[in-house]
């Protein structure tokens, strides 16, 4: 006797379910584990959740502020306000999508009407313009020794006594880190990008604005369309090369007073500075450089289209 036929739409169904199967099991074993999108409804949505020692928190957020600091509990507390601009946007635009992958790193991310930024396949965004309606403001605090990656899509960004790894990343804000203890990468299209009290190399990136860092350590790239360039080290721990670089704007580098170098500087309109004493190579020119300081190394890169440049030897 022969089974009994299934219809059309119920093989169908199967065969879908099928695929769906064999579409997980494909993933990769590291996959982030996501639960079903949360705090849609709430005006203010707060979540904990523990964070393994040595692990990433990273944090998207759409449009909105992040402020993230580094704490003693061994958990990270997360608490995200939405506000809405009067003539669109409701708090049910918003949700939250928390994962975990194998190695214990945790994501979240906010999620406006479906546009999820932890979607890795997702490769377009159907609400963009609709984003200005709701603003999301997060504080965030994380074990201190955590490392951290944050990114918005617009706001200001601040990381505070974190000590792993920190990385920084605004579409338009400006941006503060301090006293950190690992590695800071830093960029925004718009803003001015303060890093203080760092302990490792510091990488600053801005398409218009100044940019202030302060490293116990460095070595230091720091680059801006458009603004001046302010760089203290009390020292180096690395030989490595260094780029300062501004469209337009003063660039000031202070450096550890034994410090030895190729010095390669060049100004479009304005002069050069130095307390360190330079063994020119070629010709003289005042508004480019290419010396030698102390007994020479790793390259040291200042431009500017329109500014002063200035190797100061820190006292």
């Amino acid at each position: 006797m022969y089974g009994a036929a299934h219809s059309p739409s119920k093989t169908a169904s199967r065969m879908r379910s099928f695929a769906h199967l064999t579409f997980l099991l494909l993933l990769p074993l590291g996959t982030a584990r996501s639960q079903a999108l949360v705090g849609r409804s709430d005006a203010v949505f707060t979540w904990r959740g523990a964070l393994r020692a040595g692990a990433q928190l990273t944090v998207k957020n759409f449009n909105g502020p992040i402020e993230l600091r580094g704490g003693d509990a061994a958990q990270v507390e997360f608490r995200a306000e939405k506000r809405t601009e009067r003539g669109g946007g409701a708090i049910e635009d918003v949700a939250f999508d928390i994962q975990e992958d194998g190695s214990g790193d945790v994501t979240i991310c906010a999620v406006f009407r479906g546009n999820n930024p932890c979607d890795r396949w997702r490769d377009h965004d159907d609400d963009n313009g609709y984003r200005r309606w709701v603003t999301v403001a997060m504080r965030i605090t994380v074990p201190r020794g955590a490392r951290v990656r944050a990114v918005t899509g617009n706001g200001d960004l601040t990381v505070e006594n974190v000590h792993g790894d920190v990385s920084a990343t605004s579409g338009n804000g400006r941006v503060h880190v301090g006293a950190s203890e690992g590695t800071v990468r830093v960029s925004t299209g718009n803003g001015d990008v303060d890093v203080r009290d760092a302990h490792a190399s510091v990488h600053v990136t801005t398409g218009n604005g100044r940019v202030t860092v302060g490293t116990n350590e460095g070595p230091v790239d720091a680059r801006t369309g458009n603004g001046d360039i302010e760089v203290t080290m009390t020292k180096l721990r690395a030989a490595e090369d260094m780029t300062f670089s501004t469209g337009s704007g003063d660039v000031r580098v202070t450096l550890p007073a034994g410090y030895s170098g190729e010095l390669d500087a060049s100004t479009g309109n304005g002069h050069i500075e130095s307390d360190f004493e330079l063994k020119v190579q070629g010709r003289m020119n005042p508004r480019r450089v290419r010396a030698t300081i102390g007994d020479g190394g790793p390259r040291l890169r200042l431009s500017t289209g329109n500014g002063r440049l200035e190797i100061r030897k820190k006292g």
